[in-house]
C-alpha cells in the first residue's frame, strides 16, 4: 500500500534514460569548467551584493557534479562564457537564498504549501521523480486568509520541491517529471504577476535542462489559446518534452510515462492519499535530509575535494528489488 514514505523512493523496476555522449567539443569545455570552478583560488561573494568572499564548500562542489556543468554548457548551446557567467549567478543566488538550509527553507514554505498545492511523490517509469502542481488551490492555508497579505512574492514553495525532487533522484536520473493540474474549483487568489515572473526566471537560469517533461492537464481555453498561437514556432526538442491532458489526467499512464501506482489519483493516477500536511511535509524533509547526509558521506569518501564528479559516484542507486 502506497504511503507519503514509500512514495519518496522510486521502485525497482524504474529505467533512467541513456544520456548522449558529449562531442569531442563539450568534452574540451567541460574540462574548461571543471578548471575555472576548481581553480584553488576561485572565490564568490558570501551573497548578492557582499564584498566578502569565500571559496566553495562541500555541498556546492557537489552541485557542480558533472552533469550539472553539462546541463548549463547544454543551455548556452555550448557557449563557455556564458555558461561560466550563468553558472557563477546560480552559485550567488544560491548562497543568497540559502538553498541548501533545508531546515529553514521548510518551515518558511510549510504555511504557504498547507493545502497540498505543490508535492513532490511518485516516479515515472524512467524515475524522474514526479511535482504536482494543483494550480487551482490556494497558495496559502485557507484558515488563515491573513497570510495572503504576507505574501512577499518569493517563489520559495517552487524553489523548494524542486530542491526536494533533486534530493530524492537516485543515480543516472537528472531531469524532473512536472504535472501541472488544474482540476477542482478554483480556492484562493490567482498567483502574482510577479511570482509567475519571478518562476520563469528562477527555472530558466538557474535549473536548465531540468524538466524532463511537463504534462498540463485540464488547461483554462485561455492557455490554451495562448498556447495554439505560439506553438508552432516552438523548436521540436521543446515540443518533446510537453503534453497536454484531459480532467481525468489519465493519458501519461496510458502512454506508458507514470505507472498509476506512482501518481496521484487527482492527477490521472490510483494514489487515493487525503493530503495530510503533518504527515507529509516532515516526511519530505526527513527523507531528503538522510538521503543529503549519506551521498556527502560517499563523496567526501572519494578522496580531495573537486567539482565535476560524475553523480553516479556519491548518488544512491536504484533501490534493488530483492
Amino acid at each position: 500500500m502506497a504511503t507519503w514514505t514509500t512514495l519518496l523512493t522510486p521502485p525497482p523496476d524504474v529505467s533512467p534514460e541513456v544520456k548522449p555522449p558529449l562531442t569531442t567539443d563539450q568534452e574540451a569545455k567541460l574540462n574548461s569548467l571543471i578548471d575555472h570552478f576548481g581553480a584553488p583560488g576561485f572565490t564568490l561573494p558570501i551573497k548578492q551584493h557582499a564584498e566578502e568572499k569565500t571559496g566553495l564548500g562541500d555541498r556546492e562542489m557537489m552541485f557542480l557534479s558533472k552533469e550539472t556543468l553539462v546541463r548549463f554548457l547544454v543551455a548556452t548551446k555550448n557557449d563557455l562564457p556564458a555558461t561560466i557567467a550563468r553558472l557563477g549567478d546560480c552559485l550567488l543566488w544560491r548562497r543568497t537564498e540559502d538553498i541548501d538550509n533545508l531546515q529553514r527553507m521548510s518551515e518558511e514554505c510549510s504555511e504557504e504549501s498547507k493545502t497540498g498545492k505543490n508535492l513532490a511523490l511518485g516516479f515515472s517509469k524512467k524515475g524522474q521523480p514526479i511535482i504536482t502542481f494543483f494550480v487551482n488551490c490556494s497558495f496559502v492555508s485557507l484558515d488563515n486568509p491573513k497570510a495572503v497579505e504576507g505574501f512577499t512574492g518569493r517563489a520559495h514553495p517552487m524553489v523548494y520541491m524542486l530542491e526536494r525532487a533533486k534530493d530524492l533522484m537516485c543515480a543516472g536520473v537528472t531531469h524532473t517529471f512536472v504535472v501541472f493540474n488544474w482540476s477542482g474549483k478554483k480556492s484562493g487568489p490567482s498567483l502574482p504577476l510577479s511570482v509567475i515572473k519571478s518562476t520563469n526566471h528562477i527555472l530558466s537560469n538557474y535549473y536548465p535542462e531540468t524538466l524532463g517533461l511537463s504534462v498540463f492537464q485540464n488547461m483554462p481555453w485561455v492557455f490554451k489559446t495562448l498556447i495554439n498561437l505560439v506553438w508552432p514556432f516552438v523548436d521540436p526538442i521543446t515540443k518533446k518534452k510537453v503534453k497536454f491532458g484531459t480532467i481525468e489526467g489519465q493519458e501519461i499512464v496510458k502512454e506508458g510515462d507514470v505507472d498509476p501506482s506512482q501518481l496521484l489519483k487527482d492527477a490521472g493516477g490510483s494514489v487515493d492519499i487525503p493530503y495530510d500536511h503533518a504527515t507529509y511535509w516532515p516526511a519530505v524533509l526527513q527523507t531528503c535530509l538522510k538521503f543529503r547526509a549519506e551521498e556527502e558521506e560517499r563523496w567526501r569518501a572519494l578522496g580531495e575535494r573537486q567539482v565535476g564528479r560524475e553523480e553516479k559516484l556519491f548518488k544512491r542507486p536504484i533501490p534493488s528489488s530483492q
